[in-house]
C-alpha cells in the first residue's frame, strides 16, 4: 500500500532542529490526507492538539487516540522519524519557534488596538510559510521546470478552486515575459485542450492537496501524449506528484483549519514569482525581454486614469 512508504519532502533530510520543526507539520498534514484511516486520524488529532502531543508519553498517545502503541511507532516511522522520542521533539521544537515568532512581534508596551494582534498573525502565518517553502523545495527541479517552460511551445497552465487563482496569475506573468500561454479551470475545455495540445506543449497544474480528479485526469492523458507535466503541490506522494515529470512542493498552514488559504497561496505564488524571475534572466532574449516589459507597462498605464489635481 502507499501508505507503507515514507512520508517525506525533500530528499535530504534536515540536519537541525529549526528544519525539522518546520517539516513537521508538512508531514503531518500529507499523512492526514492518507487513505489509512487509522493513520490519518492519529495525524489530525496530533494537529489538532499538537501542544498537548509534545507533553505526552506514547502510551497515553495511544490511550488518548485509540491505537496500539505499536501504531503509533509505525506512524512515526512512516514520517520518517527514528522514534516516539524524535517526533515529541519536533513537536515542541516546533512550539518554541511559533512562540519565540510571537514574542519577537509584540509591542513594546502600551495599549494595543484590538485588530494589531489578528495583523500580527496573519503576517507570521505568511511569513512562516516562506520560511517553509525555501526548506521545502527542490531548487533542483525549480532549475528543471526552468528549462523545460524555456523550451515550450506553449505552456497551459491548470488550477481548479483555491489554485485557480494562482495558474492565472502565473498565466499573467508568463504574458508579460512573452511565453505563449493559456490557463484552465473548466474540467471540459481542459479535456479538449489536453487531446489536441501540439508536440511541445508543457502542462503546469497547481493544486495544494495533489488529488483533484480532473488534473490528475489531464496530466495522465498528457503523459501519453509524451508531453512534459510540471506540479505544484503540498503533498510530494500525493496522484498528481506521482503523474508528473517535476514535482515543486509547497508550504502548507500550521492550523488544521482551513489549510487552502491565502498563506498557503502565498506559498504557490512565491514559487511562481520563483520561476518568472528564473525564466527572465535565462530567456535566449533577456535584453528584448526588458525592453518590451517596460513598454508594457507603459500600455497599461494609459488604461489608469490620472491622479485627480488638487483643488
Amino acid at each position: 500500500m502507499a501508505i507503507e512508504e515514507k512520508i517525506v519532502f525533500d530528499a535530504a533530510e534536515p540536519e537541525d532542529g529549526a528544519a525539522t520543526a518546520i517539516d513537521i507539520f508538512q508531514k503531518l498534514v500529507a499523512a492526514a490526507r492518507s487513505p489509512d484511516r487509522t493513520m490519518a486520524g492519529l495525524s489530525q488529532w496530533i494537529i489538532d492538539n499538537q501542544g498537548r502531543a509534545a507533553g505526552m508519553s506514547i502510551s497515553n498517545l495511544a490511550l488518548q487516540t485509540g491505537v496500539s502503541e505499536t501504531t503509533v511507532f509505525r506512524f512515526c516511522k512512516l514520517l520518517g522519524l527514528n522514534g516516539y522520542k524524535d517526533l515529541r521533539f519536533a513537536l515542541a521544537e516546533s512550539r518554541g519557534l511559533a512562540l519565540g515568532a510571537q514574542l519577537a512581534g509584540t509591542a513594546a508596551g502600551g495599549e494595543e488596538h484590538p485588530l494589531a494582534s489578528i495583523m500580527r498573525r496573519v503576517v507570521e502565518v505568511n511569513s512562516e510559510q516562506l520560511l517553509k517553502t525555501m526548506s521545502l523545495v527542490s531548487f533542483a527541479a525549480l532549475q528543471e521546470a526552468t528549462q523545460a517552460m524555456l523550451a515550450a511551445n506553449h505552456i497551459h497552465l491548470v488550477g481548479f478552486g483555491s489554485s485557480a487563482p494562482v495558474a492565472f496569475d502565473a498565466y499573467q506573468r508568463l504574458l508579460c515575459l512573452g511565453l505563449t500561454a493559456s490557463a484552465h479551470s473548466d474540467p471540459h475545455v481542459l479535456a479538449a485542450v489536453t487531446a489536441s495540445a501540439r508536440p511541445g506543449a508543457v502542462f503546469f497544474g497547481v493544486t495544494c492537496s495533489g488529488r483533484t480528479r480532473d488534473l490528475i485526469e489531464a496530466f495522465e492523458t498528457a503523459g501519453t501524449r509524451g508531453l512534459k507535466r510540471i506540479v505544484i503541490t503540498s503533498d510530494e506522494n500525493a496522484p498528481a506528484a506521482k503523474v508528473a515529470d517535476i514535482v515543486l512542493v509547497s508550504a502548507v498552514r500550521r492550523s488544521p483549519i482551513a489549510r487552502e488559504v491565502i498563506a498557503t497561496r502565498i506559498s504557490q505564488l512565491a514559487i511562481v514569482e520563483t520561476l518568472c524571475v528564473a525564466l527572465a534572466l535565462n530567456h535566449p532574449e533577456a535584453k528584448d525581454i526588458i525592453h518590451d516589459t517596460a513598454l508594457l507597462d507603459r500600455e497599461i498605464a494609459k488604461k489608469r486614469l490620472p491622479a485627480r489635481k488638487p483643488t
